[in-house]
C-alpha cells in the first residue's frame, strides 16, 4: 500500500508540472555538440570586451518546498530570465534545481534565446536515484569547450538529499577574423567553477559536524582543482570559483558596542571569523591545524600543492559583504530584516557572507599569446525586484564581477 501511494505522489507531481522523462535537455552543451558553429559573442584583438560573470544562489527548491506563504518560484525566474540575465556573459546558479519541475528546462531554452548557447548542469536524478539533483548550473555566450561534474562527500540532514558538488567550465575566448566569424584557436580560456557546498542548520560552532562535513567538502574541492588544472589550464589563464559556499566570513564581533548596539555591514566586517579563514587555508592547499574543530579531531584536509586563491570580495572592499539576511536600520535605530518574504524567521536578520568569487591567476604575465586578464571589478549584486510581490531575486544576493582580457 505504501509503495502504490508513493508511486501514484510521483506521477501525480511529474504530471503536475508538465515533465516528459525521456525528453529532457542534456546536462550539457558544448562547442562540440553544434555541427556548425552558432552565432557567437566574440572578443576581437582589436578591443576585448570584459567578462561580466554572475554567481547567484537562486533558491529555487523542489516544488511544494517553501519557507513562508509562497517561495514565487515562477515569478523568480521570469524575473532572472528578463531583468537579469541580459546583462551578463557568464551566470553560475546555485539551488536552480531540475528535480520534479520544469523551471530549469524553461530557464534553459530562454537562456539560449538570449545568446547563452552554451551551459552545464548537474546530472538529472531521479526518484529510485535516492537523490535530486544539486541544482547548480552554468550559462555562457562564450563557448564551453570542456566541462566536468563533481559530487561531494553526501551530505547531512537536509543536505543529504541533493548531490551536492562542483560544476567546472573551460570557456573559450577567440578572436576574431577579417570575415567576423571566430577563429579556429582561442585566443585563452577561463576557467570557470561553481559549488554549493553543506549548509548548517542554527548557530554554527566551529566544533560542529557540519562544519568539519563542509571542510571535508572544500578539501575535496582543492583535489578536483588539483586534478583538472594542470590538464587543462595554460600559464596566464584565469580560474574564476563562484558560489554559496556556506561559510560565513564575517565573525559578528561589535567593534563599537558603546555607540552601535547593532551589527554594521562595513565597520564590523573587516574581522574574519575561524571559518572564514579555516576555508580559504584548505582551498589554497594549506590545510587547518586539527584542533580548530576539536580536541579529538585528527584531519587537516591538507593537500598536495598549493594553489594561491583569492577572496575578490575581501580585497577589493576591505570586509565580508552581508549577502544572507541583510538588515536595515530604520530612523529609529531599530533593527529590521532586509528580506522576509523568502526567508525563515530564524535567519533573516544573520548578516553572513557566504557567497564568494575567488580568483587564481599567479603567472598572469606568461601567457603564450600575450594575453592578460586581470579582475577590473566585483561586488555584492542583490537583485532586488521593485514592483513585485517578492523584494529580491532570492533570498541570497548575487555577487558579480567583470574580468578584462587585455592584449599588449
Amino acid at each position: 500500500m505504501y509503495l502504490a501511494s508513493a508511486v501514484v505522489l510521483v506521477v501525480s507531481v511529474f504530471s503536475a508540472y508538465n515533465l516528459n522523462l525521456f525528453n529532457q535537455p542534456p546536462n550539457s552543451v558544448t562547442l562540440a555538440d553544434y555541427k556548425t558553429a552558432p552565432e557567437l559573442k566574440l572578443m576581437t584583438t582589436t578591443a576585448l570586451p570584459k567578462l561580466r560573470v554572475l554567481t547567484q544562489n537562486m533558491f529555487m527548491r523542489p516544488p511544494l518546498v517553501k519557507n513562508n506563504k509562497s517561495d514565487w518560484k515562477d515569478g523568480r525566474l521570469d524575473y532572472l530570465i528578463e531583468h537579469i540575465l541580459p546583462n551578463y556573459d557568464v551566470v553560475c546558479l546555485q539551488e536552480m534545481f531540475e528535480f520534479a519541475s520544469s523551471r530549469r528546462s524553461r530557464l534553459l531554452a530562454a537562456a539560449n534565446k538570449l545568446g547563452y548557447k552554451f551551459y552545464v548542469a548537474n546530472t538529472r536524478q531521479f526518484v529510485w536515484n535516492a537523490a535530486i539533483d544539486g541544482g547548480l548550473v552554468i550559462l555562457s555566450r562564450f563557448p564551453i569547450v570542456k566541462s566536468e561534474e563533481m559530487v561531494y562527500t553526501r551530505g547531512m540532514g537536509p543536505d543529504w538529499i541533493p548531490k551536492k558538488g562542483v560544476l567546472y567550465a573551460k570557456i573559450a575566448i577567440h578572436s576574431q577574423t577579417d570575415d567576423n566569424k571566430p577563429s579556429s584557436e582561442a585566443l585563452t580560456h577561463a576557467h570557470v567553477f561553481t559549488t554549493h557546498t553543506q549548509a548548517s542548520y542554527g548557530e554554527v560552532i566551529i566544533t560542529q559536524p557540519d562544519v568539519k562535513h563542509r571542510l571535508l567538502q572544500l578539501h575535496e574541492f582543492h583535489n578536483m582543482l588539483e586534478r583538472v588544472l594542470p590538464k587543462e589550464r595554460a600559464a596566464g589563464e584565469p580560474v574564476i570559483l563562484t558560489g554559496d559556499f556556506n561559510v560565513d566570513s564575517r565573525d559578528h564581533v561589535l567593534t563599537d558596542p558603546g555607540n552601535a548596539k547593532y551589527e554594521r555591514e562595513v565597520e564590523d566586517g573587516v574581522s574574519t571569523s575561524d571559518e572564514g579563514a579555516a576555508m580559504m587555508s584548505v582551498l589554497r592547499g594549506y590545510g587547518i591545524d586539527p584542533k580548530l574543530l576539536g580536541p579529538e579531531n585528527t584531519d587537516d584536509f591538507k593537500g598536495k600543492d598549493i594553489i594561491e586563491l583569492h577572496d575578490t570580495l575581501y580585497e577589493r572592499l576591505g570586509y565580508h559583504p552581508v549577502t544572507f539576511g541583510n538588515t536595515i536600520v530604520g530612523k529609529d535605530g531599530a533593527v529590521h530584516p532586509r528580506e522576509t518574504i523568502l526567508t525563515t524567521r530564524h535567519d533573516n536578520e544573520v548578516m553572513h557572507s557566504i557567497d564568494y568569487i575567488l580568483w587564481h591567476n599567479p603567472d598572469a604575465d606568461k601567457h603564450k599569446n600575450g594575453v592578460v586578464a586581470k579582475v577590473i571589478d566585483v561586488g555584492v549584486t542583490p537583485n532586488f525586484t521593485p514592483d513585485m510581490p517578492f523584494t529580491q531575486i532570492s533570498d541570497h544576493y548575487g555577487v558579480s564581477g567583470e574580468f578584462e582580457f587585455s592584449l599588449p
